[in-house]
Order: structure tokens, then C-alpha cells, then sequence
């Protein structure tokens, strides 16, 4: 791996655990795994559970620890997660298998339900998109998909995939942070090019296109795919999550907080400060 992926390694080797009690802060938010639109702001998963920033605010969105290592919104009411289970919650584990979440649903992020691979699988990056979901399990190096969230088919083994985002328009059409660079595949998952040697972590799907960031904060952005990409703004620190959004573009920051842009990831602003 590149340093610059690397990096973001390190930012998801973690082991589960239970969220302290007590008031919810901006400083609560912090190892942040996943971003995702909520109804009224933003979803933010974290090593610690779901939490949602609505204008200014956080509040908990989780009645348990849960690290929530990969995260997707398919819609409204219906959030898919991975990861590993607070250990207090029994439901979530299964006998003589390692503390994996395989994935789970919930529909407020209060309470989660198993649907599959339970004890099985750790996606630590996740995507529904066309009536599907994809995962790239972190335990085994495999890329899955499934079209009933139940059963699961894999389209490739022995992956080092980091993050990665699928085409709005095809199906088939997956970009990813790999080692070397940025990897594609036209199939669906099931075989891989390296489309360049652009060095990003975490990329998102966005209106113009295929949107990246470097470790040390450098927005890009891709319209064809991911073959070359231009710079936009930079955040200052290191990026744990991207998310492009319809009307903006959020970074989560190592250290800092959530940042978000609304002049297409010219320019970014404060919304969650983490005082750290």
C-alpha cells in the first residue's frame, strides 16, 4: 500500500466496544467511519455509534455502541450497516464466532436488526445503490453484492480496497482506493483495472462525477470514471469519510470535526466541531 492509503488503514483497524453515557456533544463525534443524508442533516458513524448533525446540533442516533465500521443510506428509514457489536448487545453476536455485524438494518439508527453473514463479516465499506448492495468485507479481502440483502455473491477475492463508490447510472461501474492508486471495474466488482495512480482514500459519487481525497485533505474530483482527476479545495487535517451529497460535499477530519462545502469543494466550512 501507498502511505497515503496506508494511513487510512490505520484510521480503520479498530476492535468493538461500548459507547460511554451521558450527554451528546460535538465531542462525542470522533473516529468517524461513515457519512451518510439523513432526513434532516447528516449521519455520522462513528467507532462509538450512529450520531446525527441536524443544522448546528448532534444528537445520538444509536441506543448502543456499535462500531460502525462501514455505513450507507439506502433511503429514507432504511440504514445498512457493518462492523463490530457493542458487546452488551447479545442479539448481535453469535456463539464461538468473532464480534462481526455482517450486515445490519435499522430504520431510525436506534435499534439494529441482523439480515445477514452475521459473525461472519466486517464490510468496512459499504454502497446500495440500483437495487443493490456492495461490500468489500475487510476480514477476507472479498468484494460482494447482493440483491436481496439475505445471500451474497462474491465477485472477487483477495482485494485490498480501502473505499469505494458506484455509479449512480451503471451498475456495473465501481471505482475504488486500491493499492497504487485507483482501481475500476466495469463488471460489477468482478474484475479490476487500474484506471491511474492517483493517491486518494476515500471517494464518493457525486453530481459532476467521482469525488476523491487525498490523506492530507486534497479534494479531487473524476468525470470520466476515474482515468484523470482535477483539484478542487483542501480541508485541513486528515480525512476519516467523504460523502457528496446533492447540495454539498462533507469531510469528516481526523482531530477536527465534519467540514462541509457548498460551492462544489472550492471552499469548506465548519459544521461539527470536535474541539480536539
Amino acid at each position: 500500500m501507498a502511505a497515503a492509503v496506508a494511513g487510512a488503514l490505520l484510521l480503520a483497524a479498530c476492535s468493538s466496544g461500548e459507547a460511554d453515557e451521558g450527554s451528546v456533544a460535538a465531542a462525542d463525534v470522533v473516529h468517524v467511519h461513515g457519512l451518510g443524508v439523513s432526513q434532516e442533516g447528516v449521519y455520522v458513524a462513528t467507532h462509538h455509534g450512529l450520531y446525527e448533525v441536524v443544522g448546528d446540533s448532534v444528537r445520538a442516533a444509536s441506543d448502543a455502541g456499535h462500531d460502525l465500521m462501514g455505513f450507507t443510506v439506502a433511503g429514507p428509514g432504511d440504514l445498512l450497516a457493518s462492523g463490530h457489536p457493542d458487546l452488551s448487545v447479545e442479539e448481535l453476536q453469535v456463539e464461538d464466532k468473532p464480534p462481526l455485524l455482517g450486515l445490519v438494518h435499522s430504520t431510525d439508527g436506534h435499534t439494529w436488526e441482523s439480515l445477514s453473514l452475521l459473525g461472519e463479516a466486517d464490510f468496512h465499506s459499504l454502497e446500495a445503490a440500483h437495487g443493490r448492495v456492495y461490500g468489500f468485507d475487510g476480514t477476507t479481502g472479498r468484494f460482494m453484492v447482493s440483491d436481496d440483502r439475505r445471500t451474497w455473491v462474491t465477485r472477487a477475492e483477495q482485494l485490498s480496497i480501502v473505499d469505494f463508490a458506484v455509479s449512480p447510472v451503471d451498475a456495473d461501474l465501481v471505482v475504488a482506493t486500491v493499492e497504487g492508486g485507483i482501481g475500476r471495474s466495469r463488471d460489477g466488482g468482478r474484475s479490476w483495472e487500474q484506471a491511474s495512480s492517483e493517491q486518494l482514500v476515500f471517494v464518493d459519487w457525486g453530481s459532476r462525477g467521482v469525488y476523491g481525497i487525498t490523506a492530507d485533505g486534497q479534494l479531487t474530483v473524476s468525470e470520466d470514471d476515474g482515468n484523470t482527476w482535477d483539484a478542487l479545495g483542501t480541508v485541513s487535517g486528515q480525512p476519516e469519510a467523504l460523502l457528496a451529497a446533492d447540495d454539498a460535499i462533507y469531510a469528516a477530519v481526523a482531530g477536527k470535526g465534519i467540514v462541509r462545502s457548498t460551492d462544489g469543494g472550492q471552499t469548506f466550512e465548519m459544521v461539527v466541531d470536535t474541539g480536539a
